[in-house]
């Protein structure tokens, strides 16, 4: 197993005043923020912010590719002198049993059908209120419907995994299940940014009335899409990482 390491203090001196400011690696949350499918399998993104009150925010950032190794790190001090970084990484924990990690991978799976009809539901309801949305003049970028080759590849995904439950768990095809992993890490990406979009947009009143309520409504049902599309990759990671221990 892998997961970020942070330790130590960063030192940042200010570009105007030269003030020497001090952030500590404690003070940092580390999340992940991208994924996408390579030649070698997935490539993570993690990344921690920091919203200083002189400096303004500060970035790092480490990418995982292949999955299980580092591939590159940056800081990013919004303009700022970097005289010292805290040390971070991807480390490696000791393998356990992925069953003692919470819910075991039957567990899991049992659930898996239920999540997927919901997803397959919300995502027709969502791409019914798409063109509500756009005709009542919310936010041009707040449209699902302008990822249809990203939605169709998630609902292939969906199909193929239903196959995979009517095989014994430990016959599963990996690469399939890291695909559909990664396209739905890569969705819930897409509908985070439609969420961010919309309630910007519902707040500042760009959007009334109908539209507003339509817009509410969507941000509800994207945020639930979002969360099951991660809870089902987990749920895939999980599932090849059993497999891949055989």
């Amino acid at each position: 197993m892998t997961a970020i390491f942070s330790e130590g203090t960063a030192r940042i001196r200010h570009a105007a005043t030269g003030e020497i400011h001090e952030i500590r690696a404690e003070d940092l949350e580390w999340a992940e923020f991208a994924s996408d499918n390579r030649q070698m399998g997935i490539e993570i993104g993690y990344s921690a912010q920091f919203e200083h009150p002189a400096l303004g925010l500060l970035t790092w950032e480490l990418w995982e590719y292949p999955l299980g190794a580092e591939n590159m790190r940056e800081t990013d001090v919004n303009g700022h002198e970097l005289i010292e970084n805290i040390a971070f990484g991807l480390g490696h924990l000791p393998d356990e049993e992925p069953e003692r990690e919470g819910a075991s991978l039957d567990d899991k799976l049992a659930a898996l059908p239920g999540q997927m009809d919901r997803i397959e539901r919300l995502l027709l309801e969502l791409q019914d209120r798409s063109p509500m949305i756009g005709h009542n003049q919310a936010p041009e970028a707040y449209q699902l419907a302008a990822e249809p080759a990203l939605v169709e590849a998630a609902r292939i995904s969906l199909t193929n995994i239903r196959g995979e439950l009517t095989k014994p768990v430990d016959d599963a095809d990996i690469e399939m299940l890291g695909e559909a992993e990664g396209r739905f890490r890569q969705l819930a990406r897409k509908l985070a940014a439609l969420v961010k979009s919309g309630t910007g947009a519902a707040g500042l009143g760009a959007v009334t009335g109908l539209a507003n309520w339509v817009t509410i409504e969507t941000i509800k049902q994207s945020s639930e899409l979002q969360h099951l599309l991660l809870v089902v990759a987990e749920t895939l990671s999980h599932w090849i990482h059993v497999v891949a221990l055989l």
